[in-house]
């Protein structure tokens, strides 16, 4: 039985949407979560940070043409502040994900001019960054006056998508697993979306924000565009000092 890493948000449901999965068992977490499990051989493959392939790529085979990043905006990727991010003192950094949380102290360090209290308890934080569905939520709520979207702030520096998750497969793993996976994934994407234009899908709490969301906020591809960017990262990871900061070893 092969083991592949599924994160439980709503952003990762065209990949899996329809799967023949004879042989394989799905493990769900978050995309931290999934990398842990990933490095101790737990699973055989996972969509998971994109910081974890830029870190020990070595480790890894990757399925080629696939992602999850973001178009102009995320969407689901979100900074929530009392205040100008040029004026916040304290942040809480979700640990569900490592790409976003470097993308965050990147964004703010650099962009913003701040070296806030970097916190875990989102209680005492003048500023919140969540993921997924989490983001999404908190944002339905209206209740903060300033909200960022990564995804957009990247946009505006680079002009490029931000990848912010891969799909990568254990290089101990069976062979040929990638292009298994490749092949699903593209089948439920192309079912995924056929269904989501027809109007057969059914996510009720997000209402009509649902295709804007899948059609206008994320991309699922892996072009020449997101592999530039996927580099620029890189190298703001290596001169930031983040990849050795975030993620353990």
């Amino acid at each position: 039985m092969v083991r592949i890493g599924r994160v439980h948000y709503l952003n990762t449901l065209p990949l899996f949407y329809l799967w023949e999965a004879r042989g394989v068992s799905f493990v769900e977490g978050h995309p931290s979560e999934l990398v842990n499990l990933l490095r101790k051989g737990q699973l055989e493959a996972g969509i998971v940070s994109s910081l974890e392939y830029l870190k020990h790529p070595e480790n890894y085979r990757l399925v080629r043409g696939l992602s999850i990043s973001s178009t102009e905006r995320a969407c689901s990727v979100l900074i929530f502040s009392t205040k100008p991010l040029g004026e916040v003192n304290s942040v809480y950094l979700t640990p569900a994900s490592l790409s976003s949380r470097a993308l965050a102290i990147y964004l703010i360090r650099r962009v913003y001019k701040r070296e806030p209290e970097w916190l875990e308890d989102r209680e005492r934080a003048e500023a919140l960054m969540l993921i997924g569905d989490e983001a999404l939520q908190e944002r339905l709520k209206g209740e903060w006056q300033y909200v960022y979207d990564l995804g957009e702030e990247w946009f505006r520096l680079y002009g490029l998508p931000f990848v912010f998750a891969l799909f990568l497969v254990r290089k101990d793993a069976p062979k040929g697993l990638e292009f298994f996976i490749e092949e699903q994934c593209k089948k439920s994407k192309t079912s995924f979306f056929k269904d989501l234009k027809e109007g057969r899908l059914k996510v009720e709490k997000y209402g009509l924000f649902l295709k804007e969301y899948f059609t206008s906020c994320l991309d699922y591809n892996l072009d020449e565009r997101g592999e530039e960017s996927l580099r620029i990262f890189n190298e703001i990871l290596i001169s930031e000092g983040l990849l050795s900061n975030l993620g353990g070893e």
